[in-house]
Parts: C-alpha cells; sequence; structure tokens
C-alpha cells in the first residue's frame, strides 16, 4: 500500500566558533530555535547534520541515553511533542567510550536506536578520544526501516555493502562532508531514499536511484519532500514488456518510474489496497537484486574451468 511519508534536512548554520567555551550554548539555542520552525509542519522524518555534535560537544560533554542531556532532551521533546521521528547528530557515552552517534527518536520521544560511527577520522576524532563503532545499524520504525552513517563512512564499501544486505528504506546522512556523487552510489546500491543535513548548501533528499527529490540552496535552508515508500526496484530485462499491462490494469494507482540509462525502473503502488510487492507477485516480476543474483549463477556455471598453464623455466 502507498506510504507516503514528509522527510525534511536541515542545512547546519552556526555562529559559534568550534571549540569555543560558548559554542555548546549557542548551537543548542540555533538548534532549538531551527526546530521551533518546523512545528505544525507535519514532518515524519527530521535528520541534523553532523555539525550539531562538532560544534556543541566535546568529548567530555557527550550524553547518556539513560541520563540524557540537554541534546537528547531537545529532540526528544521534539519529536514528542511533533509526533515526528528524529535522527539526531549527538556525542553518545556508552560503557566508558565517546561516540559520534545518530540517535534515533520515535513519535512518543523515546530513543528507538543509535548508530554510533564506524570510521572515525584519523587525524581529529581518534585523536580526541572518540571510539569507532562496529556494525551498520537498522532502526525500525513506524515509516520504515532507517539506517545511519556519518561523514567519513561514506568513503567505506564495507559498511555499504553491510546496509544493501540490510535493506533500509532511508539512509540518513549527518555529514560534515558532501561526498559528491558517493551520496548517488549509496542510494542506488542501497535501494534507498538518502538523506543528507550538511554544513553548506547542496544536501537534502535523494531518491533510490541517487536523483534529487529535495535540496537546500542559498534560498532553502531546510529541504522538504513527500515521498512514497512503498516500492520495488526491478531490471527492465523481462519485465518491462510485462510493464503496459500493468498500467491498463491499475491505471493512476501504479507509478512506474524508469530512468535514462540504468536499465531499471521503480514501481511504486499508489493504492491503498494493494502494495509493490503484491504487483510484483501478482505479474510475475523480477527484483533487480535477484536478477543480478541469477545472472551471477548461470555466468558462473557457464565458465570454463581455468586451464593448467605450464610453469616456465628460467
Amino acid at each position: 500500500m502507498a506510504q507516503y511519508v514528509k522527510l525534511a534536512s536541515i542545512l547546519f548554520k552556526t555562529a559559534a566558533r568550534r571549540g569555543a567555551p560558548d559554542a555548546h550554548d549557542i548551537v543548542l539555542r540555533e538548534t532549538a530555535r531551527t526546530l521551533d520552525d518546523l512545528k505544525g509542519l507535519g514532518l515524519d522524518l527530521v535528520v541534523f547534520c553532523e555539525g550539531v555534535e562538532a560544534f556543541a560537544q566535546t568529548a567530555r560533554q557527550a550524553e547518556q541515553v539513560d541520563r540524557p542531556g540537554p541534546l537528547l532532551n531537545l529532540y526528544s521533546d521534539f519529536a514528542r511533542d511533533q509526533r515526528c521521528h528524529v535522527a539526531g547528530s549527538i556525542k553518545l557515552r556508552e560503557d566508558g567510550c565517546v561516540y559520534n552517534s545518530i540517535a534515533f527518536f520515535g513519535r512518543d520521544g523515546a530513543v528507538l536506536g543509535r548508530y554510533h560511527k564506524v570510521n572515525l577520522t584519523s587525524y581529529g576524532e581518534i585523536p580526541a578520544g572518540l571510539t569507532s563503532g562496529r556494525d551498520a545499524t537498522i532502526v525500525e520504525t513506524d515509516i520504515g526501516r532507517l539506517g545511519g552513517i556519518v561523514c567519513f563512512d561514506l568513503n567505506f564499501e564495507d559498511i555499504r555493502r553491510q546496509y544493501r544486505a540490510l535493506k533500509p528504506d532511508i539512509l540518513v546522512f549527518p555529514s560534515m562532508y558532501h561526498g559528491g556523487f558517493m551520496q548517488q552510489l549509496w542510494a542506488y546500491e542501497c535501494r534507498a531514499y538518502f538523506i543528507s543535513a550538511l554544513p553548506f548548501i547542496g544536501g537534502g533528499i535523494l531518491d533510490p536511484f541517487g536523483r534529487p527529490v529535495a535540496l537546500t540552496d542559498c534560498y532553502t535552508s531546510v529541504a522538504r519532500a513527500r515521498v512514497n515508500l512503498d516500492r520495488v526496484m526491478v531490471h527492465l530485462d523481462l519485465n518491462r514488456p510485462k510493464f503496459p499491462e500493468i498500467e491498463r490494469k491499475y491505471a493512476d494507482r501504479v507509478r512506474i518510474d524508469i530512468p535514462p540509462n540504468l536499465g531499471a525502473a521503480l514501481i511504486f503502488s499508489e493504492s491503498e489496497g494493494f502494495s509493490a510487492a503484491d504487483i510484483v507477485r501478482e505479474f510475475e516480476l523480477e527484483l533487480l537484486d535477484d536478477y543480478f543474483e541469477r545472472s551471477l549463477r548461470l555466468n558462473d556455471r557457464n565458465r570454463q574451468p581455468p586451464t593448467r598453464q605450464a610453469t616456465a623455466k628460467i
């Protein structure tokens, strides 16, 4: 069934100087004002930039989920008041370690889960005493499966493979680094919506093909979009001849989105009566990942065994 959610990514701007004694209080006030501006918009998920924890907290100011401080309380209060999910950048202390984290809040203001940045920078974060996280993390919410990555994580294939296997609906990316086309790569490889919250324009919401849905710019400090999470991705091979039959039967209740040059399509259910997965079953479509996996198996069987080559004697 169609599952529309309203997403928002916040451009990080601050008057604080990093490391200054008053930076913590300044960023808290700025973040509170930003949250006030978002009230009443009916948002389902708000994502905050890594700049919030980078400027507002030192390692000594890290907060604990079971003993929340001002930043956790700020996120929690907004989530509860607005019945909204929040992905908040924060330094968290757990078991004597401090992590660069994303805290995921549910609509009741409770912490549903947290992701600890796996790949810290060697020049700044590790020398500052932060601890590296271990693995990709999925948080189950009523809007779908959320995953998180932070800044430097974007460069590493291992964690991207972990998320691809976990099949998130939305990946959130609080960062002090843009990442360029790597954002698009992550969105496409993980078949997920991708939300970046950055300290400069050009962050925002990408669809599962890596195409911009809404971005911050010189006029827009909050990128907002309404997206449909009830989708499947299929290859055009073998599936495309069935598309006209699907469209004739369901008309506007199904949307088939075919971008140029990729050889794949997103199929969305726009109906309350059936899901995109139901369309796959009814018309015997093959999902993109299943198609690729089947192709790999066929090619493995089709290859000739390696021939032994005589070892040259010198």
